[in-house]
């Protein structure tokens, strides 16, 4: 009985990592001169996600996949080739010390050495959609973006115009859909769907403004059958309704034009209504984005 007692004390000691759990880590980090990002996308101990350092570059843009344990994130980043075969992989950990996130291991690429970088939310927030976002860390919803003609999310009494098809859908693999499809806005808020092919699957990121990691986020789970892709978009720290969710895409290719469509799941059923229906145009070869800041 007395060495219960012992081993029991011994047990109340140890360290907990401050008390640190998956929404502590989730959603997009980078360093204070933005040479390096991370977005961990977490379910159960399962972490996954993505690395770039330029991230309008897609040439930059790597792969994450780890295990989130009591004292921190052991994860492996992936660079590929333009082919999808593995460049060079990197191993290291994220762990917080006094509050701040601080990611040291060992790069794989050339002239390899040791790495350690400090980590930092992006103190500008996520930018406004046409309704409120939450955020991680908690606090205020981000306000919806007044639109045109007065009232957040409001068209101003202008309808929107009928879709109407380019052409024919497209029977897909997976060379049709790699590269870079741009849509929603212009200038530097716009959106890059970056879209890469990982061994024999494909995974890639959203950006839109891309040197904020708020306004980014994993794709991954892609599926192709027929005239058909599908993939989500792992929202870790920003977005509409409760934290993390998936927007499950469905998209369709005609000419230049990938048309989807998503639902959140973390949205009441709609059956038959999905959650918007917008076009992106591409796809850009991902070397043509080279030197992108």
């Amino acid at each position: 009985m007395k060495k219960l007692f012992v081993l029991l004390a011994v047990l109340g000691c140890a360290p907990t990592a401050a008390g640190q759990n998956a929404d502590d880590y989730r959603g997009g980090w980078k360093t204070d001169d933005n040479t390096h990002t991370y977005q961990f996308s977490i379910r159960g101990d399962q972490v996954r996600g993505i690395y770039c350092t330029h991230c309008s570059d897609a040439t930059t843009l790597a792969f994450l996949d780890g295990k989130l344990a009591a004292d921190g994130i052991a994860f492996v980043v992936t660079h590929v080739k333009s082919d999808g075969s593995t460049a060079s992989q990197d191993r290291a950990t994220a762990k917080f010390n006094n509050g701040r996130l601080i990611v040291t291991g060992t790069s794989g690429g050339p002239g390899g050495g040791t790495f350690a970088w400090t980590m930092i939310k992006d103190a500008r927030g996520p930018d406004p959609l046409p309704t409120p976002v939450s955020v991680l860390p908690p606090g205020p919803p981000v306000p919806a973006i007044a639109a045109r003609g007065g009232g957040a999310g409001g068209g101003g009494g202008f309808a929107p115009a009928p879709y109407v098809q380019p052409g024919p859908w497209k029977s897909l693999t997976p060379a049709d859909v790699v590269g870079v499809w741009i849509g929603f806005g212009a200038g530097i808020n716009k959106q890059l769907f970056i879209i890469r092919k990982v061994g024999n699957t494909l995974r890639g990121m959203v950006c839109g403004r891309c040197d904020n990691p708020y306004t980014m986020a994993a794709l991954d789970d892609f599926e192709i059958k027929g005239d058909t892709l599908t993939f989500n978009i792992l929202h870790e720290d920003w977005g509409p309704g409760s934290l993390p969710f998936r927007n499950q895409v469905t998209a369709h290719v005609s000419a230049n034009e990938l048309r989807i469509t998503t639902v959140q799941d973390n949205m009441p059923s709609r059956p038959g209504r999905p959650g918007g229906g917008s076009s992106l145009m591409g796809p850009v070869a991902i070397e043509a984005t080279a030197g992108n800041p």
